[in-house]
């Protein structure tokens, strides 16, 4: 007796393609939702940017300042201020300006976008030299006055070395070492001004006594250019 055998298994074919509807409600809907509030969460939210390059010095008497704006943004305000005073500065490209910096201090950075969205940095200076020399090591014996003079930024201008006696007449260093900046007067026993300057034209002058080892209260920087009477 033959027997028939019958394959009741059904094959199934399934459709993995999004359905028509799916597509036009992603391409018409979801993708513009994404695209239009991203680009909404953009405009709302991106702060200013901005570049600033200090360049080096070759006098530490000045050095120039570099701003250039990056934002994508349009501007409603920028403010650049030097130690709390608007900074002089020179277009010098499309979006960049410059200007040229003659002391160290804080460089205060204020932008504004038309979204509202606004930064408040600063950028730090340091670089010039507006201190004047120190004097350390100061000894007064056997009628000589001897001291090191140290400036860490331009140097000591060691020809501009001199002293002057209570009397008022001026002279200049028995013996100055460069190489360990050590300075060497005949001493005054009435007392003895010395001025130094560094090369940047910084000044210094203060006066030693035999009655006092350290420098007297009168000791203080002179700006570049002026003098002090005794």
């Amino acid at each position: 007796m033959n027997r028939r055998t019958y394959d009741r298994s059904r094959q199934y074919k399934y459709n993995s393609f999004p359905s028509p509807d799916f597509i036009q409600l992603l391409v018409f809907f979801i993708l513009p939702f994404i695209v239009v509030n991203s680009i909404i969460f953009f405009l709302v939210t991106t702060k200013p940017k901005y570049e600033v390059v200090i360049e080096g010095t070759n006098d530490y008497r000045t050095t120039d300042v570099t701003f250039t704006i990056k934002s994508i943004m349009p501007l409603k305000e920028v403010t650049i201020k030097m130690d709390s005073q608007p900074l002089d500065l020179v277009k010098v490209g499309r979006r960049t300006y410059r200007s040229t910096i003659n002391h160290n201090g804080s460089l205060e950075i204020y932008m504004k976008n038309f979204n509202g969205m606004a930064l408040l940095e600063y950028e730090h200076i340091d670089l010039l030299d507006d201190e004047p020399p120190t004097i350390e090591d100061y000894v007064a014996e056997d009628g000589l006055l001897s001291f090191t003079v140290i400036d860490t930024q331009s140097g000591i201008d060691y020809s501009s070395i001199f002293a002057q006696t209570s009397a008022g007449q001026q002279t200049l260093p028995l013996s100055v070492d460069k190489a360990t900046g050590r300075v060497t007067f005949q001493m005054d026993p009435n007392g003895l001004s010395v001025t130094v300057r560094d090369m940047s034209g910084n000044e210094y002058l203060t006066t030693f006594s035999l009655n006092e080892l350290d420098p007297d209260a009168s000791g203080q920087s002179v700006p570049e250019g002026s003098q002090e009477t005794a």
